[in-house]
């Protein structure tokens, strides 16, 4: 694991992405090299041993600056418990590869369980200002997933993301939620700290360990998310936003895509009937159990299960 840093370094290099990574694993692997090899050559030798681009060459010699930096932040991350999952780990979720391509986070820091990123899950998703309405629908939608021993997938955000979350931890499921922000900058809200179990619990970025949240990283994570995801349910949706554009994300990656259809929609769920109507989006309704109406979710399920 130790030659992680140098891949760490490359990503944060301005202007290298995913592909560009790929390209560079690829070759030093046919070649039978590693990453130490790459960085212990000068820019004229990387030039005459390599058929890399300018740009690749000059963001090596442009990452040997930032290794101590670099590494400081790699020892802080590993000694926190952090697992580090680089693109071209066993490790990393074959669902993200397969969804996104290229597009891939280059790496996901992982607080719990790693390997629940390898289950099929379901994305539960919605308004941080959910109704009383759509709380209650999001508890026993996640719930019933949790039954079915399927992971739950959402942010960590209060309202719709939390009461996933704690569904299913509370129902005896597992979760995964992603983060829009570094891994160092990672609290246990306080209102999952008595539910949260780190065995049954994944919390992913799959940005710079210290890196601070913008609108871009929480569009970002939203896409991921949803890639990861096998079906996706979006609770409640305002018109626009970043639950909307998650919507949009799940429909552009293929990702099946459901939403809550209601006789009245609360004032943040006005996306929901574009989601319908415009991406769509299968509805779910309501079903009588008992003397209660619950969301049924079993043709959601049915994604995962058949």
């Amino acid at each position: 694991m130790h030659n992680y840093k140098y891949w760490i370094a490359l990503d944060a290099v301005k202007g290298i992405g995913p592909g560009n990574l790929k390209e560079i694993y690829s070759t030093l692997e046919k070649l039978s090299l590693s990453i130490t090899d790459l960085f212990g050559l000068e820019p004229s030798e990387i030039s005459g041993e390599f058929h890399f681009s300018d740009k690749i060459v000059n963001a090596v010699s442009e990452a040997k600056k930032l290794m101590d930096r670099i590494e400081e932040d790699y020892i802080s991350t590993l000694d926190s418990g952090i697992k580090i999952i680089p693109f071209f780990s066993s490790s990393y979720p074959r669902r993200l590869t397969e969804i996104l391509e290229t597009g891939i986070p280059p790496f996901l820091y992982v607080f719990g369980n790693e390997s629940l990123l390898s289950e099929k899950g379901i994305a539960v998703l919605g308004d941080m200002d959910i109704s009383e309405k759509g709380k209650m629908i999001t508890y026993i939608a996640s719930k019933e997933v949790a039954r079915h021993k399927i992971p739950i997938i959402s942010g960590l955000a209060a309202g719709t993301d939390m009461i996933a979350h704690r569904s299913s931890l509370e129902n005896g499921g597992t979760t995964i939620a992603f983060v829009p922000y570094g891994i160092f900058r990672l609290k246990v809200p306080s209102a999952l700290q008595d539910a949260f179990d780190a065995e049954r619990t994944a919390i992913v970025s799959m940005f710079y360990p210290n890196a601070e949240p913008t609108k871009f990283t929480a569009l970002a994570r939203n896409r991921t998310a949803a890639a990861l995801s096998y079906a996706v349910y979006i609770v409640e949706a305002p018109h626009d936003g970043g639950i909307f554009e998650a919507a949009k994300s799940a429909k552009n990656l293929g990702i099946p895509l459901f939403t809550t259809e209601y006789s009245e929609y609360p004032k943040n769920a006005g996306g929901n009937k574009k989601i319908i109507d415009e991406l769509g989006g299968f509805p779910v309704r309501g079903k009588k159990e008992g003397d209660l109406i619950v969301p049924n979710i079993d043709r959601l399920v049915s994604f995962i299960k058949f």
